[in-house]
C-alpha cells in the first residue's frame, strides 16, 4: 500500500537521506536550497518574453508611458501573488504546489484535479512547447548557416531541445538544479550586459516615457488595449510559482521558498523594468512597435551587427533554462495527483536510483513534443491564459480562506501587508480575466472547455479511488 506523506501542523517536513533508504517504495529527496529555488523562480519566468513581449505591448497600447505602465501593473500582480504562495508554501509545504493548496482552501478535490489536469493538457504544454520553439528559432541564427533550416528543422531542434532536458531531469533533482543553476546566472549576466550597455550608451533625444497616453484612443479603447496587452506581458511573467511544486524536493521548505520568492521576484523586476526603459530609450517608440525582435534591433542600434548575435545567444540561454524550470517543476504536480489516485496511476512512480518521479518527467516531455512538433503551441497558449489566472487566483484567495478558517495552521512566514496583498491581487486579476473575456471570449471559453473534459476524468478516477479504498479498508 503507497505510503502517503502528510504535513501537520507544526511538523518538519524534512526527509532524511535514512528515512528514504527506510521506506519500502524509493521516495523524493530534498536536494535544493535556497540557490537551486531561487533560480528555478528566475529561470522560470525569464525566457523568451522579455525579448519579444515589449513590442507587442508597445502596439497594444499605442503610447511609451503606457507600455511601461502595463509591465509595472503586471510586476506588481506577479509580486503579491508570490507573496501569497510564499505564505501558502510555508504552510502547505506539500510536493505539487497549487494543487494543495487548492485542495486545503476549497476541501473539494475536483477543483485541484481540474487545475492539475489544465496544467498537463493546456497551461504547461503550450508554454513548454511555445518556449522550446522560441530556443529553436534563435538557434537559427547560428544553424541556419550550415544546414537549411526550414519550419520542420526547427520544430526537431524544439524537440530535441524537450526531450534532452527531459532525459537530463529524470537522472535526478540535483542534475536538474544545477543546470538550472547555470542557465539562469547566464541568462542574468546576459541581461545585466544588454541593461548596461543600454543605459551607457544607447540613450537618445527626448523623454522615453512620453506621450503617456495615446491620443486617438477612447476611454473604453484604452482600458480594452491595456488589458490585451496584459494577457502577453503576464505570459512573461509566468512562473512565480514553480518554486512551490517541488516542495518536497526543498530542503527546509517552510524558510527556503518564502526566501527564494521573495528574493527572485525582486531580481526579476529590477530586470524587467530596466530592460523596458532600455528599449524605450534606445529605439524610437514607432520602431519598437514595429520590432519583430526588439532586443535584438535595440542592441543593433547601439553596437552594430555584432549584437544581434550576442542577443541569438542570450535568447537561446534564456530558453533552455526555462524549458528546464519547466520541466524540473510541473511534473511534481502530476506525481502529487497520482499519488492521491486522481491521476494515471503508474505517474507516481520514482525512480529506485534517482529518486524523481520519472514517469510524470517523460509524460509531460513526450506531450509537449508533440505540440512543439505540430506547431499548434500558439492556440493552447492563447486558450490557457484564462484558466490558468483563474487558478492561480482561486489559490491567492485560499490565503484569506485559510486565515479565517484554520487561524492556528502554523505559518512560518505570513504574507506582507495582509489582507491589502491577497486583495489587490485578487481585484487586479478579476479585471484581467474579466478583459480576457470581453476581449479573447472566444479563446477563453476553449480554454474553459478544454479543462472540463476533465470532469468525468475526475468522477472514473475519484470513484475508482473510493472503491479501492473501502477494499483495502476490509
Amino acid at each position: 500500500m503507497r505510503r502517503k506523506q502528510r504535513f501537520s501542523m507544526g511538523e518538519s517536513v524534512e526527509q532524511t537521506t535514512s528515512d528514504v533508504q527506510a521506506s519500502a517504495e524509493p521516495q523524493l529527496l530534498r536536494g535544493l536550497g535556497l540557490v537551486e529555488s531561487t533560480t528555478l523562480v528566475v529561470g522560470g519566468i525569464i525566457g523568451s518574453g522579455i525579448f519579444l513581449v515589449p513590442s507587442i505591448v508597445a502596439r497594444e497600447t499605442g503610447a511609451p508611458g503606457l507600455s511601461l505602465a502595463v509591465w509595472v501593473v503586471c510586476a506588481v500582480l506577479a509580486t503579491c501573488g508570490a507573496l501569497c504562495y510564499a505564505e501558502l508554501s510555508a504552510a502547505l509545504p506539500e510536493t505539487g504546489g497549487t494543487y494543495p493548496f487548492l485542495r486545503r482552501a476549497y476541501r473539494v478535490p475536483i477543483f485541484s484535479f481540474l487545475f492539475g489536469w489544465s496544467l498537463f493538457f493546456v497551461i504547461m504544454t503550450g508554454a513548454i512547447g511555445a518556449v522550446a520553439t522560441a530556443f529553436a528559432s534563435y538557434a537559427g541564427y547560428f544553424l541556419g548557416q550550415a544546414v537549411p533550416y526550414g519550419p520542420w528543422t526547427q520544430r526537431l531542434v524544439a524537440v530535441s531541445c524537450i526531450l534532452f532536458l527531459t532525459a537530463m531531469n529524470c537522472l535526478g533533482v540535483r542534475v536538474g538544479g544545477q543546470i538550472q543553476n547555470l542557465f539562469t546566472f547566464l541568462k542574468v549576466a546576459a541581461l545585466v550586459g544588454l541593461i548596461g550597455v543600454g543605459l551607457l550608451f544607447g540613450h537618445r533625444a527626448g523623454t522615453p516615457l512620453t506621450p503617456f497616453l495615446p491620443a486617438a484612443k477612447s476611454g473604453s479603447d484604452l482600458v480594452t488595449a491595456f488589458g490585451t496587452a496584459m494577457i502577453t506581458t503576464l505570459f512573461a511573467y509566468n512562473g512565480w510559482y514553480y518554486s512551490s511544486f517541488m516542495a518536497g524536493e526543498i530542503t527546509q521548505p517552510q524558510r527556503t521558498i518564502p526566501r527564494s520568492l521573495i528574493l527572485s521576484m525582486g531580481i526579476v523586476l529590477v530586470i524587467y523594468l530596466l530592460a523596458n526603459y532600455v528599449y524605450l530609450s534606445i529605439l524610437p517608440f514607432e520602431h519598437l512597435q514595429a520590432s519583430t525582435l526588439v532586443a535584438a534591433d535595440a542592441m543593433k542600434a547601439v553596437i552594430g551587427p555584432v549584437g544581434g548575435g550576442l542577443i541569438a545567444l542570450a535568447v537561446m540561454v534564456s530558453t533552455f533554462g526555462t524549458v528546464n524550470a519547466q520541466l524540473l517543476a510541473t511534473p511534481r504536480v502530476y506525481y502529487a495527483m497520482s499519488r492521491d489516485r486522481l491521476f494515471f496511476g503508474w505517474i507516481n512512480r520514482v525512480h529506485p536510483r534517482f529518486h524523481t518521479p520519472t514517469a510524470a518527467i517523460l509524460f509531460q516531455g513526450i506531450w509537449a513534443s508533440g505540440f512543439a512538433l505540430s506547431g499548434t503551441y500558439r492556440q493552447i497558449i492563447t486558450y490557457a491564459a484564462f484558466t490558468n489566472y483563474l487558478f492561480l487566483s482561486m489559490a491567492v484567495a485560499g490565503v484569506l480562506i485559510l486565515r479565517r478558517r484554520e487561524p492556528l495552521l502554523h505559518r512560518p512566514y505570513r504574507v506582507w501587508g495582509y489582507p491589502v496583498t491577497p486583495i489587490l491581487f485578487l481585484l487586479v486579476s478579476a479585471g484581467y480575466l474579466i478583459t480576457s473575456l470581453i476581449g479573447r471570449f472566444q479563446e477563453s471559453m476553449v480554454g474553459v472547455a478544454l479543462m472540463l473534459v476533465g470532469v468525468p476524468f475526475y468522477f472514473y478516477w475519484s470513484r475508482r479511488s473510493r472503491t479501492i479504498q473501502e477494499g483495502s479498508s476490509r
